[in-house]
């Protein structure tokens, strides 16, 4: 039995084994300083000691798993046609709906607050309580008193330029409410319907009156709720839509990809135009889905 000493090839330090009657062989151990496993080679006659980081030998075996006699391929590695046109055509697809978005967000944006020289509209106001209609009421636009008429049944008939307005109603003994409206660009029939038959929203508000003094607000009819924040709400699905689109492209990931023409169509693009071609790019990315270098 004899010790002998060997430098660690890793941390540089000297270890110490015992070697018990053996002339040649090999022997695996960990060194006491830095933990490294390694294989110990006692050469013939036990005269040394030759240390090899495991790890080492790992890595040289790994690099011989290929025989020496394979040809070598010469060449560029290219993708294939189908692969590369399919991955264009949904990113266009993804990127199409999202520009047709940014592009309405930016048209509503720029829907300006006043028409000047469009023909006025027939606007229907109806005044009614929880009980019944009433008669008997003022009508102010921008605080500004209006001429109207009265048709019965708390319909009062106004003319307006399409635009945004504030359009107050005061009765008595009710307290004074409020609405804030966008009246659209409309066809000259439209404005000619009836007042009983007119469109909600469009050509026609209602008015619920409630008893008492003070005022009250019904808020924003959906035109001018649109106006306000669809445009921002469509910049931002907008460019999580082009984000997605460029994932797409360049295959960084299945998921970001589904997300970014899901936004596509939330982008609503030219109201239907865009989110058809986001649904078909959401329908076709399964197609390429293992062409992504991660599903996350």
């Amino acid at each position: 039995m004899a010790g002998m000493e060997f430098e660690c090839p890793k941390c540089k330090k000297v270890n110490k084994i015992v070697i018990m009657g053996y002339d040649s062989g090999k022997f695996t151990r960990a060194c006491v300083n830095c933990g490294s496993d390694l294989e110990i080679e006692l050469t013939e006659q036990g005269k040394e000691l030759r240390a090899i980081l495991i790890s080492d030998k790992i890595n040289t075996n790994a690099t011989k798993a290929v025989p020496k006699d394979y040809k070598q391929y010469e060449g560029e590695v290219s993708e294939t046609s189908e692969k590369t046109v399919m991955v264009k055509i949904i990113s266009l697809l993804i990127f199409t709906a999202a520009l047709m978005g940014f592009m309405t967000g930016g048209l509503l944006f720029t829907v300006p607050d006043q028409y000047d020289g469009i023909e006025k509209i027939k606007i229907g106001i109806v005044v009614k309580n929880s009980t019944t209609t009433l008669e008997n009421a003022n009508i102010l636009v921008d605080s500004q008193e209006i001429n109207h008429t009265y048709f019965g049944n708390g319909t009062y008939d106004i003319f307006l330029e399409p635009g945004k307005y504030k359009i107050e109603v005061r009765v008595p003994f009710h307290k004074n409410c409020t609405m804030n409206v966008y009246i659209p660009l409309q066809d000259s029939n439209l404005s000619l319907v009836e007042i009983d038959q007119g469109l909600e929203g469009v050509n026609q508000f209602t008015f619920n009156m409630q008893k008492g003094e003070g005022n009250t607000s019904l808020g924003e009819n959906t035109y001018s709720l649109m106006l306000n924040w669809c445009p921002g709400i469509m910049f931002v699905f907008s460019l999580i839509g082009i984000w997605g689109a460029w994932v797409t492209y360049t295959l960084q990931s299945y998921k970001y990809a589904q997300i970014g023409a899901f936004f596509s169509i939330l982008a609503m693009g030219f109201l239907v135009v865009g989110p058809i071609l986001g649904f078909v790019a959401l329908v076709l990315l399964p197609k390429i889905k293992n062409m992504f270098n991660r599903s996350f």
